[in-house]
């Protein structure tokens, strides 16, 4: 088998399962939709590959910082899978103290999964292009299909890539046993729908109408219920093909399209925080609720409200539940409490994004470095001074090395061959004689002058 093509993509936490016993963090892996790497797994592949994550282990840069590193520190291990609706689940039991905390507090969520393809074709003629992107990809006109693939690692990074991805719920595992009631209860994965106009009334009853007759039905034997499940933020997984499993509608139809209307994700909101009585779901689930709502809210270019449990803190006339009103001088502390957290948060989207390029550079300079030894390698083993057999330690001993003494050593190497080739008598009869191994010294005593500054000692 070819070792195959190594490929990245980035998702997120979809939900931890939290308790006095195993702690338990759920990641919405990834799905069978075109990335923005330009290419896709198909539903097959990731049906046979998921199974193979089991038992692997959920990392992070030693030091507890983020994204991709050679010797990573192990903070979980995988100890379930799933794949509904074409999309992939997988739970990890986290063994790490630092990371679980981080976890909960929503310092850390996204990954970032590397995956090794076996078996790649060409989205638009079908062929064969796992060695290498054939003019359709290259081109624009097609995509890489992976039609077979292994899970190599899993990694904690800044920020995900996948729009589905974000933290859903909460729960635990009772100790010694199998995973509990694990998303029973489910957030619906964010998605980027089309906006309705921002000036759209919404009528719930008439929207969940449009969008029963846009799944199939009005008929509930008719109904596609994952595709009616989009339209909302909330669903119970045990009862799915009933209408009333399905909670906090904030789409509609628009032009025969699945469109998210501003009015709506606003009153989905309010109700999540405690207006109109509030809406009777999980309570692990309220956050991931909240954060499928939120990235609506930033959709519209809104300011996201501030998120709460309690149902007597909702602001805005809907939210109203009694009780007198802030003084002026807790309103203006609140003011600067909230336009302080913003801060915080812009200095950290800030920080991670300088993670993340550096993290990229470093890759960036560890495969030139690289490709830097190998060059070195291949010069010294075709000049006769490392045999082939040796190539692989020449490759570890080299690797130590800055590029300045590589650049150097090549050189070196490709005099060496010249002076060798010159000093091969032609024809027939040319052997290998004093004078020629005279030659070969001399070289490599002016190689090692250059690099070490002096000569062997005679």
């Amino acid at each position: 088998m070819s070792e195959g093509i190594e490929l990245r993509f980035w998702a997120a936490v979809h939900s931890i399962e939290s308790g006095d016993e195993e702690r338990l963090a759920t990641f919405y892996v990834l799905n069978t939709s075109l990335n923005l790497n330009n290419w896709r797994v198909t539903d097959k592949a990731l049906e046979d590959a998921l199974p193979g994550l089991m038992g692997k282990s959920l990392n992070c840069i030693p030091g507890y910082r983020v994204n991709h590193a050679h010797k990573p520190l192990q903070v979980g291990r995988w100890v379930r899978v799933e794949k509904p609706d074409g999309y992939a689940l997988a739970t990890a039991e986290i063994t790490d103290d630092v990371a679980w905390e981080r976890l909960n507090g929503g310092e850390w969520g996204p990954v970032s999964v590397v995956i090794r393809a076996f078996k790649v074709t060409c989205s638009v003629c079908g062929g064969d292009i796992t060695s290498a992107p054939d003019e359709h990809v290259v081109g624009g006109e097609g995509h890489e299909v992976i039609e077979g693939f292994r899970f190599e690692r899993v990694d904690f990074v800044s920020r995900p890539a996948y729009p589905q991805s974000d933290l859903l719920n909460l729960g635990h595992m009772a100790s010694g046993g199998a995973p509990g009631v694990l998303l029973v209860a489910s957030v619906v994965p964010f998605e980027e729908t089309v906006k309705a106009p921002e000036g759209r009334t919404w009528d719930v009853d008439e929207a969940e109408a449009r969008v029963r007759s846009w799944a199939g039905g009005p008929d509930k034997e008719e109904v596609d219920w994952s595709r009616y499940r989009r339209a909302f933020a909330w669903y119970d997984r045990e009862d799915q093909e009933v209408f009333g499993s399905y909670k906090l509608q904030h789409h509609d139809v628009v032009d025969g399209m699945l469109s998210v209307v501003w009015s709506g994700v606003s009153a989905a909101m309010q109700v999540l925080l405690g207006a109109r009585g509030g809406v009777d779901v999980p309570e692990g689930d309220r956050r991931g609720i909240y954060s499928h709502l939120a990235r609506h809210y930033r959709q519209f270019d809104r300011e996201v409200p501030e998120y709460h449990t309690s149902r007597s803190n909702v602001d805005g006339p809907q939210g109203a539940q009694g009780g007198d009103p802030d003084p002026e001088g807790k309103r203006e502390k609140k003011g600067m409490e909230e336009k302080l957290a913003e801060l915080e948060q812009e200095l950290e989207a800030v920080k991670g994004e300088k993670q993340e390029l550096e993290s990229r550079l470093q890759a960036i300079e560890d495969e030139r470095h690289a490709e830097r030894v190998a060059t070195a390698v291949d010069a010294r083993v075709k000049a006769g001074l490392v045999k082939e057999a040796e190539r692989q330690a020449e490759t570890d001993r080299l690797t130590t090395l800055d590029d300045g003494a590589l650049a150097l050593l090549g050189e070196d190497a490709v005099k060496v061959a010249e002076s060798m080739a010159k000093a091969q008598p032609a024809g027939p009869k040319a052997k290998y004689t004093a004078e020629d191994r005279d030659t070969f010294e001399a070289a490599v005593e002016d190689a090692r002058e250059r690099l070490f500054g002096h000569r062997r000692a005679e």
